[in-house]
């Protein structure tokens, strides 16, 4: 008898799997242009060939915007506008673009190659914009296009598919005419952001999108939103005429985080499909909740910084060992008081395992705090010469991302009332 995991591989091998037969004719065209490129002559010699300004159309300035639609900040946008009508498909978007950006990041780590600047220097290439020298495969402007192509290709029917397509294909060129990959790093990143589109649809489908799906891609518009207009990737220092396109992509997302609010409205609030009682009166509650939210937090602050300072100053355990002791501490009072003082309304669930689900919500909630103190410091300059509210904005980004994950998944309104104190 066949295993559950093994009907799984075979249905989705089949050649009625849409995804599959993408992954498939991606693979067998993309295929002889890997094997071709694999020999470093033939790679070389067509990288030089296309990045010489000769045998190009189109100014730099065209260029430079179609390179940096391979940012993720920049293709976002884009994306949301294909997909903020497709809310059954906003899943497949959000896991496609973590499912890429591990897979890129995972192999630019693992093939540590050097771009053309740095085998064959600066003086041999045309190089718009500012110059990178490893970490060439795969092209991951490249990679990122095609998640957006990929989604397109798996979701859209029509001449829609060939526009996106086309898209992708300029937005991979350019990362050649900016002399910034070889022809080679192009072809794998296009493979990978095509595979990302596949393993992303493919978990979607099997999970089922929802409104947490719909929430986070409303968070991350704002996010585009509020960052776009301050957000530098070191090409504004060569082109200042980048920052309009971010005004105007910045107001783009404004407007779908409307569109967004608006059929969130239209399916959640006017269908009722929320809990019950008035609107005014969830949102006083919603505030209300994560006011207490806050309160914990910030005794739980309180409790980490006591904790540390006995552990390492008082007791002279190492200060990396003492800073881990006291976040596990600080971690398990907040679950307390957020069990017993901010969720006190929510049906009792077994202590351990509830224990256990929001220390492990604390370790994820590292990437969306760190990672926005990161990403405020490294690209916007305000936040770079004030790094104490960029390191606020990360515990903000922690707090709401915590939040958001108690509610929807430990504290959540249990249905079963017969699981009670453990």
């Amino acid at each position: 008898m066949p295993t559950r995991q093994q009907g799984m591989l075979q249905t989705f091998l089949s050649d009625q799997n849409p995804y599959f037969r993408l992954l498939k004719w991606a693979t067998l065209l993309l295929l002889p242009f890997a094997l071709v490129f694999h020999f470093d002559s033939i790679n070389q010699s067509t990288f030089l060939w296309l990045n010489n300004p000769a045998n190009t159309v189109g100014s730099d300035a065209l260029w430079v915007v179609l390179t940096n639609f391979g940012d993720g900040f920049f293709l976002f946008p884009l994306t949301m506008l294909l997909f903020v009508m497709k809310p059954r498909q906003q899943l497949a978007v959000i896991l496609t673009m973590l499912t890429g950006a591990v897979l890129i990041h995972c192999g630019k780590s693992m093939v540590d190659s050097l771009r053309p600047a740095g085998e064959l220097g600066t003086e041999m290439l045309n190089i718009i914009g500012p110059t990178v020298r490893k970490q060439s495969l795969p092209s991951g402007h490249t990679g990122t296009v095609f998640l957006l192509v990929g989604l397109v290709l798996a979701h859209y029917k029509g001449a829609a598919r060939w526009w996106v397509l086309l898209f992708g294909a300029l937005v991979a060129f350019s990362r050649i005419v900016v002399g910034a990959h070889w022809p080679q790093d192009l072809v794998w990143g296009i493979w990978v952001g095509i595979l990302a589109a596949v393993i992303g649809s493919t978990l979607a489908d099997r999970i089922g999108s929802g409104l947490k799906s719909r929430l986070f891609m409303l968070f991350l518009t704002g996010v585009c939103a509020v960052f776009l207009p301050f957000y530098d990737n070191g090409f504004q220092e060569y082109f200042p005429f980048l920052i309009y396109w971010q005004y105007a992509l910045a107001g783009l997302s404004l407007v779908l985080a409307l569109v967004t609010l608006f059929t969130l409205y239209k399916d959640y609030v006017e269908a009722d499909l929320f809990v019950e009682g008035t609107l005014v009166n969830k949102l006083y509650k919603l505030v209300q909740r994560l006011v207490k939210f806050g309160l914990v937090g910030a005794t739980g602050f309180v409790v980490d910084m006591g904790v540390y300072w006995l552990l390492s100053v008082a007791l002279g355990i190492p200060h990396l060992v003492a800073r881990g002791g006291s976040y596990w501490v600080a971690a398990s009072w907040n679950w307390f008081w957020n069990r017993t003082f901010t969720f006190s309304h929510v049906e009792k669930r077994k202590k351990a395992p509830q224990w256990i689900k929001y220390l492990s919500m604390c370790m994820v909630s590292f990437l969306p705090n760190w990672g926005s103190y990161y990403l405020l410091t490294k690209f916007v300059p305000f936040f770079a010469d004030f790094k104490m509210l960029a390191m606020v904005a990360g515990v903000l980004a922690g707090m709401m991302f915590n939040f958001t994950f108690a509610s929807v998944f430990i504290f959540a309104t249990g249905r079963d009332a017969s699981v009670r104190e453990g």
